[in-house]
């Protein structure tokens, strides 16, 4: 009797404490909104869907990283990768593991504020059936460095409806006067060409995203290297190639100089997007000019256009 009582007593401690652990994790001091820019979508569109935090109640030193899974329906919506994601209020070095949908980010300077962490950009799959549907970040765990702060689901609805007119959807596309296009690559980029700079020399209706070689966005005024990727609407993806760039730094320096002195001599050959960069006079292969133009430009004796 005496081991049955002190079994059930038992019980209710642990019980007890797990309610005290759970309400422990679970926070009122911040929460998480989410917001569409549109309430219905019709097949091919898509919407921007907005992650805020807010209700700040007690953050001191400022919420500086946070994790969360996102929940959409596959069936509805093309899939989401990291090129999706714009990080918002310097938040940054957002990471997405498209099978498992957990992203996660730091923010340098802490968060005091409501501010916007993130926007997603989803894209309805064509002839989809119209329905309701939800997006959800959940599992959201933010900290200030001292613990963790498991905050509430945040969810927004959108109704998927007809598409009456069902006009032709207009394919991506990118054209340019200034730089060469083909096969994948986007060359006869200047050094030092900011993405704002780039976005000025080029044509095309969709959005484009910019990141770099591991996956990180790029801002209006980071400055483009040899390797960069965009993305062009959903269709289309590029690498960008940087005039002399060879060592994808965005600039050219003594170090490109070394590289091209290289491969010429064949001692440690070129190849890939490094052996485009190198082909400074843009004759489609590496010689000798390419050398003495990279010289060149090195000592002020020419400028590239």
């Amino acid at each position: 009797m005496k081991k049955t009582k002190m079994y059930i007593i038992g019980l209710i401690i642990f019980s007890s404490i797990a309610t005290t652990v759970f309400a422990i994790t679970k926070t009122d001091r911040i929460g998480a909104k989410l917001t569409s820019s549109m309430e219905e979508l019709k097949s091919g569109q898509e919407v921007t869907i907005t992650l805020k935090f807010d209700k700040y109640n007690q953050i001191s030193k400022g919420i500086n990283a946070f994790k969360a899974t996102l929940q959409y329906d596959e069936n509805l919506f093309e899939k989401v990768t990291q090129a999706n994601f714009t990080t918002k209020s310097d938040w940054e070095e957002l990471k997405y593991n498209a099978e498992t949908k957990e992203l996660v980010a730091i923010k340098k300077a802490g968060s005091k504020r409501e501010e916007d962490i993130l926007q997603l950009k989803l894209k309805v799959k064509n002839e989809i059936e119209p329905g309701k549907t939800n997006v959800k970040i959940g599992q959201v765990v933010t900290s200030e460095g001292k613990e963790d702060l498991l905050l509430e689901d945040a969810t927004v609805g959108i109704d998927i409806i007809k598409d009456q007119t069902s006009i032709p959807e207009e394919p991506d596309k990118i054209t340019s006067n200034k730089y060469k296009i083909e096969e994948g690559y986007i060359q006869r980029i200047l050094p030092k060409t900011t993405v704002a700079q780039f976005r000025k020399n080029v044509t095309t209706k969709q959005d484009i995203v910019f990141t770099d070689e591991i996956g990180n966005t790029l801002n209006e005024n980071d400055v483009i290297a040899t390797g960069t990727k965009i993305k062009v609407g959903s269709t289309l993806n590029y690498t960008l190639i940087v005039i002399g760039d060879i060592d994808k730094d965005a600039e050219i320096t003594i170090n490109d100089l070394a590289e091209g002195k290289l491969h010429l001599i064949d001692y440690q050959l070129l190849e890939g997007v490094n052996l485009k960069a190198a082909d400074v006079d843009g004759d489609g292969e590496v010689t000798i000019n390419d050398i003495a133009q990279l010289k060149l430009v090195l000592i002020d004796l020419l400028k590239l256009n």
